[in-house]
């Protein structure tokens, strides 16, 4: 559960000339949560305020959110449909705050009015401008000036990229079979090409609740994990939405899959209006399912101590696999 001092709350709001008590809880804050969200309004407008809670003891947390803050105006600029960070007052893009062990960093954005996705991944409406929205994406990021990594120095040392991700999750990991898993996924993934047609920076968490829904189109949210990957893993990530809706995320195998390539067929279509991607990487979807289900798994693996016949579940899941699309 993140939870914001009231000390830092105070601090993060000044930046923006607010108070806390203008603002309204809107969502985040839990366990499996990046950050926490607020509204407030000015001038008639509604904003948001979003606060990440970023280790203390990582160096290059704050790099990495520039970076990703510097993307997301990349898009912006070139009429992606995102979310914009606004300015504070004095120009910067973020406001932080140091208390304990965390770095609290906040930034803000224009609310735009649309509706949730969350519950209407099954109806085809919204599977083809989905699919727009990310093939837009797609496009834009192979004029994007760094496409494989973000060096930090002239070393060459990385603070984005898949391998720092993968990195990450392999340290956090505390079941042996489970990292033993994801080293083999790692190996799987260095054999795939890469290329600035089918790889580069990407939103890197498209699924239902990071869309939002408006009369004319799909607006991407929440790039707060955007990170350089291949393309697939985005159209992997809303896929996956509909397979857990099937499967209750690791509980079971899916059993019929006809409704995800159902799903696949009309996003696929939209992705193709705005962007172009060699079918051969619709094969690895299975793959990247697999690197989800396992960071899924490290992420709760606290809650599942807990649970210990649902942890045996998981655990078989990512142990056998079993296939989604039989690629």
């Amino acid at each position: 559960m993140i939870r914001v001092p009231d000390n830092v709350l105070t601090a993060l709001t000044a930046g923006y000339e607010i108070q806390p008590a203008e603002l309204t809880y809107l969502g985040g804050g839990r366990i499996d949560s990046d950050g926490i969200v607020y509204t407030f309004t000015r001038d008639h407008q509604i904003f948001v305020l979003k606060i990440l809670a970023l280790r203390r003891d990582d160096p290059d947390a704050l790099v990495r959110l520039e970076e990703r803050l510097k993307f997301v105006h990349f898009l912006g600029d070139r009429g992606a449909p995102i979310v914009n960070p606004l300015a504070s007052p004095d120009g910067s893009l973020y406001v932080t705050q140091v208390e304990g062990e965390h770095l609290f960093a906040a930034y803000t954005y224009q609310k735009i009015e649309g509706g949730s996705a969350k519950r209407m991944v099954l109806f085809d409406p919204i599977v083809r401008p989905w699919g727009v929205a990310v093939g837009a994406l797609h496009r834009l990021t192979q004029t994007y000036p760094t496409w494989q990594c973000s060096p930090v120095d002239n070393s060459g040392r990385c603070v984005l990229g898949w391998r720092e991700e993968w990195q990450s999750f392999n340290e956090w990991c505390q079941d042996k079979e489970v990292r033993s898993c994801w080293q083999s996924i790692r190996d799987r993934l260095e054999a795939l090409p890469v290329r600035r047609d089918s790889f580069g920076f990407i939103h890197n968490d498209p699924h239902a609740e990071n869309i939002l829904i408006t009369p004319n189109h799909i607006v991407l949210l929440d790039f707060d994990v955007a990170n350089y990957h291949w393309f697939i893993n985005d159209i992997a990530i809303a896929l996956q939405v509909l397979l857990f809706k099937q499967t209750g995320g690791l509980d079971r195998p899916l059993a019929n899959a006809a409704p995800l390539r159902h799903f696949l067929d009309g996003f696929m279509e939209g992705y193709s209006w705005e962007n172009t991607l060699d079918p051969f990487w619709l094969s690895q979807i299975d793959l990247f399912i697999a690197y989800r289900r396992i960071m899924g798994f490290i992420v709760m693996q606290k809650w599942l101590r807990t649970k210990p016949s649902q942890r045996r579940v998981w655990k078989a899941m990512i142990l056998e696999e079993p296939p989604i699309l039989g690629n």
